[in-house]
């Protein structure tokens, strides 16, 4: 008898220990793709135009991030000393805490931060709760991880708060000058420039908005011997000389959160994935093929979606401090007044391109995190009705997003050029400051 009473206490012992154990790893990849989908649906629905969607992006992932980094410090990069005025979190009480699912909950509770709906994050969040418990993790495990997040939540929304975001929802808007080779207002909707302060915008890695020295311009001018006639006149005959693929390569990286459809006085406002999403989505479909682990995933999502932050902060300044003329501006002027691009030209100067600056940057991020030349397949934008399509490397994909602009009529090919290096620069930037 006594020894079938002392088997009953080591079973309940060994299932004692077995709820609670904390490192089990319940949660994986999957999971961290569901939120990153969510949330890249939530940006679309809210119409985030793409600065401000790469911060929606950004501190989600980097709340993630940093839980993981307190248990596993020897597997990521240490991000918490990086970041300016965050202060130390290694103190926080880890006891009974699952890893993956604080860093979930985290996910969740800055998202909720970031976003206009945000009951999307509140039912993740319950979800992700309900799950712990299918899934066999202990209540003291669950409310432990739950509490942890918040901790960790709470001096990351204190460090968001003092990036600059709110002080430029006050400043003045944009206007206009109408001077010569000035940025000016352009068709169809001639909506005043977005986010004109978002240089202002504190960085993450890299030091400062004005850390990257772009090339010089070609001097104004509306004179047919001129190299910003020249550079004008190129994008026009371009223009008319698309073919089949170049037309559905402008349209798979349009990635435009607003477009507008004009049908009489009827207008349409279609939200797409932005430019940074439709990256953090190539991520995604990586992830799943290679089978990464949480941790590589977690990687993958964090420091590509810092590079994108901090390169367009990079670029807005860039543009702002320019004030260039759109291509459709210039030639309607001085070259064929009845000239429309094949896509629709964003509202904001064009120097330097931003979709190449971020796409470069997340590019530079992947050659390292996953490989250089690595071979992969994008069908993002199918929802949009664009087919897929396959690239040789990420660096080939982010040429081929600069070229898309240059093709689709809305950048001079210096514009691309150069916010294809300057993407480069600030993703190298972002690694250098990891080592």
């Amino acid at each position: 008898m006594r020894n079938i009473f002392g088997l009953f206490v080591i079973l309940a012992l060994f299932a004692s220990c077995k709820r609670d154990n904390v490192n089990t790893s319940v949660f994986g990849t999957a999971d961290l793709n569901k939120l990153n989908r969510k949330l890249l649906e939530i940006a679309m629905e809210d119409g985030f135009p793409p600065p401000i969607a790469s911060r929606v992006y950004v501190y989600p992932h980097i709340g993630n991030y940093l839980v993981l980094e307190q248990f596993y410090k020897d597997s990521l990069p240490a991000l918490m000393p990086k970041l300016k005025g965050l202060g130390d979190l290694s103190g926080l009480n880890k006891e009974n805490v699952n890893p993956e699912l604080a860093s979930l909950l985290t996910f969740t509770k800055i998202g909720k931060k970031v976003i206009f709906s945000e009951f999307y994050m509140g039912d993740a969040r319950d979800s992700l709760l309900l799950e712990a418990k299918k899934r066999g993790l202990s209540e003291n495990v669950i409310q432990a991880s739950d509490v942890y997040s918040d901790s960790i939540s709470a001096v990351l929304q204190r460090w968001m708060a003092k990036d600059n975001y709110v002080n430029t929802r006050t400043m003045d808007r944009y206007t206009s000058v109408k001077q010569p080779g000035r940025w000016k207002e352009t068709p169809p909707d001639y909506i005043q420039a977005l986010e004109p302060h978002w240089g202002k915008i504190r960085t993450i890695l890299i030091d400062s908005a004005s850390v990257y020295n772009a090339s010089k311009l070609p001097e104004y001018s509306t004179q047919k011997n001129s190299e910003f006639y020249k550079m004008a006149l190129e994008v026009y005959n371009e223009s008319k000389n698309l073919d089949s693929t170049k037309i559905a390569t402008a349209w798979f990286w349009d990635d435009n959160p607003n477009t507008t459809d004009h049908r009489g006085h009827s207008v349409a406002i279609i939200h797409k994935i932005s430019p940074p999403g439709h990256w953090l989505n190539i991520i995604h479909q990586i992830s799943e093929k290679e089978n990464f682990s949480f941790l590589k995933t977690s990687k993958a999502y964090t420091l590509s979606a810092i590079a994108m932050f901090d390169g367009i902060i990079s670029c807005w300044y860039q543009k702002y401090k320019t004030d260039l003329v759109r291509p459709i501006s210039y030639i309607q002027e001085n070259i064929d007044v009845n000239w429309i691009p094949l896509i629709q030209t964003p509202p904001f100067p064009e120097y330097t391109s931003g979709h190449s600056v971020l796409s470069a940057a997340a590019a530079t991020v992947l050659n390292q995190v996953v490989s250089e030349n690595y071979k992969f397949h994008d069908d993002t934008p199918i929802m949009f009705g664009a087919l897929p399509r396959d690239f040789n490397s990420f660096d080939e994909a982010a040429w081929e997003v600069s070229l898309s602009r240059y093709y689709g009529g809305i950048h001079y090919m210096q514009g691309i050029k150069e916010g294809n290096t300057q993407g480069k620069f600030i993703g190298n930037l972002v690694l250098s400051k990891l080592k």
